[in-house]
């Protein structure tokens, strides 16, 4: 029994490692015992904790909020088989939940934390915020999404800190939309592109940056820009299929967030086929004939029509 558990966490924090690098997340910290500093958190068997093991923190300034810097603690688990039924599963999104509330609980105000707060020159306002990375390794449904489930959880009251869900389908829609864009501009600068959905006044409030905020991992849609010869370019990424309503709502969204500051715009749609959409896409784009953007939507699931873009 603990060979298997032991093999499954090495295999959680390898896939965890990777997938928190590829959007920018490199320098955090690793595997912090912290020490339990109250009396109601006790383990299974009802002991008293005395340690909580955070599996990461990372820290970095909210480009959505002033003055504000996200401490996120990161809670890895990993399923070498598929993850469990409906019921299981939502009882153990409860304990994990359960788990990291006590441990940011602990956390927040331990030596270590402030220490780290301390070299990354926190701003005024820290929020203490959960990460909760629950994958598993049955190949035969490898991208399978367990998030439109779990949102239909019965919650305990005494939930504190907020906790974002990445799992399998949310990992492979990040990856792909990294892979794409560095694929398909290798030789370009790149950056996460931060439209203004926050609190963020303040004019020296960077939008764009080498690493995706947390906001940012639990949407449906990543955006980019790139740095071309003609000036900057804003790609978007939409984890929804392709429609005349929602690529028009793309659009939209596209044209508010760049406020009027690019010349080209592009939609990236995991299933739009030029063979059967190129007609729809082009109805909808009329829906914005005062604007004089270059707008096209793409695939970012690679195919032989590909080669049609």
């Amino acid at each position: 029994m603990g060979e298997p558990s032991k093999r499954s966490g090495e295999i959680g924090e390898k896939l965890t490692e990777q997938i928190l690098s590829s959007i920018g997340w490199i320098i955090s910290l690793h595997n912090v015992p912290i020490k339990c500093n109250t009396a109601e958190h006790v383990s299974k068997s009802g002991k008293q904790r005395t340690t909580h093991g955070e599996d990461q923190i990372y820290i970095y300034h909210s480009p959505f909020h002033d003055e504000t810097t996200n401490i996120v603690h990161v809670s890895v688990k990993n399923n070498l088989a598929k993850y469990p039924a409906e019921g299981t599963l939502k009882s153990k999104f409860k304990e994990h939940i359960k788990e990291l509330q006590q441990t940011i609980d602990c956390a927040k105000n331990s030596p270590e934390l402030k220490a780290l707060n301390t070299a990354n020159r926190s701003r005024k306002n820290k929020i203490n915020t959960g990460l909760l990375i629950w994958l598993h390794n049955d190949e035969s449904n490898i991208e399978c999404d367990i998030i439109s489930t779990l949102a239909t959880t019965r919650i305990d009251q005494t939930v504190k800190y907020p906790v974002y869900v990445i799992d399998n389908a949310r990992a492979s829609f990040l990856l792909k939309t990294i892979d794409d864009v560095k694929r398909r501009y290798a030789d370009k600068k790149i950056n996460f592109f931060y439209p203004r959905i926050g609190s963020s006044i303040l004019v020296e409030e960077n939008r764009v940056g080498n690493s995706l905020p947390l906001e940012l991992i639990a949407s449906e849609i990543i955006p980019f820009t790139i740095d071309t010869e003609t000036g900057i370019s804003l790609v978007f990424y939409a984890n929804q299929s392709f429609s005349n309503d929602s690529y028009k709502k793309l659009i939209s969204y596209a044209l508010q967030f760049s406020n009027g500051l690019v010349r080209e715009i592009k939609i990236g749609m995991p299933d739009y086929n030029p063979t059967k959409h190129e007609q729809e896409a082009q109805i909808a784009r009329m829906s914005f004939s005062n604007r004089d953007e270059s707008i096209s939507p793409f695939s970012f699931n690679r195919s032989i029509l590909s080669l049609l873009e």
